[in-house]
C-alpha cells in the first residue's frame, strides 16, 4: 500500500476530464475546460484515481494534477491530492473513491479556476451514526501558484443550509458540472446524487446546486432538483438515477448557463433503462423550471428507437457544433442496439436555438453511420463518454466519442476514440478521425481490456488557442501492474488531432507523484483486486444480460445459463469462506435468497436469487471454505428478479464484523469484477460465454 505525501500548494489542474467512475461519462475522472488554476493561459489536467490506496486505506482515492506548459501537459510541479493531505477538509477513508468525478469553474470570480472533486462513497457522520455512501464534494480554490489549501471546503447533503439531508447510498458527488446559471460572473456548481431516495422512490435521484459568491461556494440560495420538482417535466420514479450525468451549456444564447441532467435509468413505456435527459434553463435568479425541456429517443424528431437498456443520457456534453453562437447537446447512448448487435452504442446530437434545444434538428451517429466507421460489434458501447472542444480552430466545435469496448486488431475492449468535426452545418459523419493506442503512431500498445475512451476531457494544455483531448484508458497495464491505468493526450492542429506529439501518462511516468499499482484505475473506476471466474459450473454456457456498465446500480453482473437447463448450477467464482446463506425464501416474495463468500484479500462476492433450499440441501453451512468452482446452489428467480438468473457482485465491507443489512445488502463499496478466462477480463451484455476456471 502507498501513502501520498506531495503537497497541494503548487498545484494547478484544469478539468479537462475527470477519469474515474464506472459510473461513466459525465462522472468524468478527468476535469475539463475552465481549469486554469494559476491563470497562465494554459489548461491544467486533473486525473482521478478512485481506486488509489492512501496508506492502508484501500480505494480511498486521489487526484493527480499536471500543469499545462508551452509544450503541453508537463510533470513539472505536479501534485497528488487526497483527503489526508495536510489542511484538506475531510478524512481519507477506505472506499471513499475520492476523484470519481470532478469539475472546474471560477466560483469566486477571482480569475483563477477552481476544482470540485466528487467523493461519492464518503461516509457522513450524523448524531444517529455513520451514514455510509452518502457522498461528499471537496472544493479547492485557484491562486497565482495554482490550487491552494487555503479556504478549501467539503460539502455533504447534511452541511448546514443544504436543501436535503445525507442518507445511506445517496452517492452525492457521483457527477459534477459548473456553470454561471444567473450570469453574475461567478460559477455555480451542480452535484448529482443519482441514488437519492425521493419521496419513497428509491434511486430516483436528485441534483443539488450550490451558488458561487465572493467567498466561493456556499449553501445560501442552494436548490434541489428532481423529476418531482414543481414544474419539471417527467414523473418521479424509482430507478431513474436522475443526476448520473451532468453538463452545462448556453443552449438559447441568453448569456446564462443551462443545466443538462442525465437519467439513464428512466423507463419509456415498458422499456426499462431506455434513458432520458432534462434541460433546466438559467435565469436572473439562477436555474428555473420555466421552459424546461425533456429529451429522449421517444421525443418527436430525435432519431433512434427507444429500447430497454439503451441508457440514453449516461454521458452528456455541450458544444457549439454549427458555430451559431448557441450550444448544442451531445448525448451518449452506449446501450443502443444496431439491429441484433447488442450494446453497439450511439450518440444523439440536438442543436440549440433561441428557444432552447430543437428536437427536430437532431442527428444520430453510429459506427455504421460514419464514414469508415466499420461494422458495429456487441459491446462496443460507443457513447460511453463524450467531450466537446474546437480541436482545429475552424468554425464549429468538434466532438470526441469514447467506445471503450471496441475490438482493435483482435484485442477485445482495447477501446477507440472517434472525433467528429464541426462546421456551419453542424457535425459531419463523413469527416471524422479514429484513434486507438498503437495505431497510426498513437502512444501506447493495442491491448485487450485497456478501455481507451472510458472517460474524456478537453482543454488547451499548450495555450495555442486550439483544444486538446485527454482520454482515459483505466485498464492499461503499467509495468506488469494490471489496471494501473493511463491517460492519452492528443493535441489540436489546423487539421486533425495530432498523433506525432501525443503523450501517455501513468503514475509511473517520470516525475509523476504516486506509484502505479494494480487496480488503481488511474483515469477510471475501481476494479476488484482478485480475479473471479464466471459463477457457474465449469462448461456451462452463460449469457450476460447486464454487465458492469449496464446494471443499475453499476458494477454488478446479471447472467443466466443457456442451452442446457433447466437447473443451472451456481458455483463459487473464487475460493473463500461462506459467511451468509439465505435460501429459505420461496416465491411469491420480495426477499432474495443469496450466498456471501469472504475472500482472503478482504473482498466478498455475492450470488443472489438461488433456488429455495438449493444451498443448504448440499450441506453447505456458514464458516465452510469452498474452492473456486464448487457448486453452491441452483440458478433461480427468488426475490426481486425477473426470471431465472444469477446476480453477481464483488464488494468490500466497511466493517467486516457487521458487513450486510437485514436485506442482505453490503454496507460497503462495490468493485467492477475482474473476470478471468475472457478477453479483456470483462464480460459484456448480450454475449454468451462458456465457463472456465482461472
Amino acid at each position: 500500500m502507498k501513502r501520498t505525501t506531495a503537497r497541494l500548494t503548487a498545484a494547478a489542474f484544469i478539468a479537462a476530464a475527470v477519469l474515474g467512475q464506472p459510473y461513466l461519462s459525465s462522472a468524468n475522472a478527468i476535469a475539463g475546460p475552465s481549469c486554469d488554476f494559476n491563470d497562465d493561459g494554459r489548461s491544467d489536467l486533473a486525473v482521478g484515481a478512485p481506486g488509489e490506496s492512501v496508506g492502508n486505506l484501500d480505494s480511498a482515492g486521489s487526484v493527480n494534477v499536471l500543469y499545462g506548459s508551452a509544450s503541453g501537459v508537463s510533470a513539472t510541479n505536479n501534485v497528488l491530492i487526497n483527503q489526508d493531505n495536510p489542511g484538506i477538509a475531510g478524512v481519507a477513508e477506505r472506499g471513499d473513491a475520492f476523484g470519481h468525478a470532478s469539475a472546474c469553474g471560477d466560483f469566486n470570480n477571482d480569475g483563477f479556476g477552481d476544482l470540485a472533486v466528487g467523493v461519492p462513497h464518503e461516509s457522513v457522520e450524523l448524531a444517529t451514526g455513520d451514514v455510509y455512501d452518502a457522498g461528499a464534494v471537496n472544493i479547492f480554490y485557484g491562486s497565482s501558484i495554482g490550487l491552494a489549501t487555503t479556504g478549501n471546503q467539503v460539502f455533504t447533503q447534511s452541511t448546514a443550509g443544504m436543501p436535503d439531508v445525507a442518507e445511506r447510498t445517496d452517492e452525492f458527488g457521483t457527477a459534477l458540472a459548473a456553470g454561471d446559471f444567473d450570469n453574475d460572473g461567478r460559477d455555480d456548481l451542480a452535484i448529482g446524487a443519482p441514488r437519492e431516495n425521493v419521496d419513497g422512490a428509491n434511486q430516483a435521484g436528485n441534483v443539488i446546486v450550490l451558488r458561487g459568491g465572493r467567498a466561493g461556494l456556499s449553501t445560501t440560495g442552494s436548490q434541489n432538483w428532481h423529476q418531482g420538482s414543481p414544474g419539471i417535466i417527467g414523473d418521479l420514479e424509482a430507478g431513474d438515477n436522475f443526476g448520473s450525468a451532468l453538463t452545462t451549456g448556453d443552449f438559447n444564447g441568453d448569456g446564462r448557463a443551462d443545466l443538462v441532467v442525465g437519467s439513464p435509468g428512466e423507463a419509456i413505456s415498458d422499456q426499462g433503462d431506455a434513458g432520458t435527459v432534462n434541460i433546466i434553463f438559467g435565469s436572473a435568479t439562477g436555474l428555473a423550471a420555466a421552459g424546461n425541456q425533456i429529451l429522449n429517443q421517444a421525443t418527436p424528431g430525435v432519431p433512434g428507437i427507444w429500447e430497454q437498456n439503451d441508457l440514453y443520457g449516461q454521458s452528456v456534453a455541450a458544444g457549439d457544433f454549427n458555430n451559431d453562437g448557441r450550444d448544442d447537446l451531445a448525448v451518449g447512448v452506449p446501450g443502443e442496439n444496431d439491429g441484433d448487435t447488442r450494446d453497439a452504442g450511439a450518440v444523439n446530437v440536438t442543436y440549440g436555438t433561441v428557444n432552447g434545444l430543437q428536437a427536430n434538428w437532431s442527428q444520430i451517429f453510429t459506427r455504421a453511420g460514419m464514414l469508415d466507421g466499420g461494422a458495429a460489434s456487441s459491446g462496443d458501447q460507443l457513447g460511453t463518454a463524450v467531450a466537446a472542444g474546437n480541436f482545429n480552430g475552424q468554425a464549429g466545435d468538434d466532438l470526441a466519442i469514447g467506445a471503450p469496448g471496441i475490438v482493435v486488431d483482435g484485442k477485445v475492449a482495447a477501446g477507440r476514440l472517434t472525433v467528429l468535426y464541426g462546421s456551419p452545418n453542424g457535425l459531419n459523419p463523413n469527416v471524422n478521425q479514429r484513434i486507438s493506442q498503437g495505431v497510426n503512431n498513437v502512444e501506447g500498445a493495442t491491448e485487450a481490456g485497456d478501455y481507451l475512451g472510458y472517460a474524456l476531457a478537453t482543454g488547451d494544455f499548450d495555450g495555442n488557442g486550439r483544444a486538446d483531448l485527454a482520454a482515459g484508458a483505466p485498464g492499461e497495464e503499467v509495468n506488469t501492474r494490471t489496471s494501473g491505468g493511463a491517460v492519452n493526450v492528443l493535441y489540436g492542429t489546423s487539421g486533425f488531432l495530432s498523433t506525432t506529439n501525443d503523450q501517455v501518462w501513468t503514475q509511473d511516468s517520470p516525475g509523476i507523484y504516486g506509484v502505479a499499482q494494480a487496480h488503481d484505475r488511474f483515469g477510471g473506476p475501481s476494479m476488484s483486486s482478485g480475479e473471479y471466474r464466471i459463477g457457474y459450473k465449469t462448461g456451462t454456457k452463460v449469457k450476460v444480460t447486464n454487465d458492469a456498465l449496464a446494471h443499475s446500480p453499476l458494477g454488478r453482473l446479471d447472467m443466466s445459463g443457456v442451452e442446457a437447463g433447466p437447473d443451472y448450477e451456481i458455483a463459487a467464482a473464487r475460493g473463500g469462506v461462506i459467511r451468509y446463506i439465505v435460501d429459505t425464501n420461496a416465491e411469491p416474495t420480495s426477499d432474495n435468497n443469496y450466498v456471501w463468500l469472504e475472500h482472503p484479500d478482504g473482498e466478498w462476492s455475492k450470488y443472489s436469487h438461488v433456488q429455495t433450499g438449493s444451498v443448504t440441501s448440499r450441506g453447505h453451512k456458514v464458516g465452510d471454505f469452498v474452492a473456486a468452482g464448487t457448486v453452491l446452489g441452483l440458478e433461480g428467480d427468488v426475490g426481486q428478479a425477473d426470471g431465472d438468473h444469477l446476480h453477481f457482485e464483488v464488494s468490500v465491507p466497511y466493517n467486516p464484523a457487521s458487513p450486510i443489512t437485514s436485506g442482505g445488502f453490503m454496507s460497503g463499496f462495490n468493485r467492477n469484477p475482474v473476470i478471468c478466462g475472457v478477453p479483456g477480463n470483462a464480460v459484456f451484455r448480450g454475449q454468451t460465454y462458456t465457463v472456465t476456471g482461472c
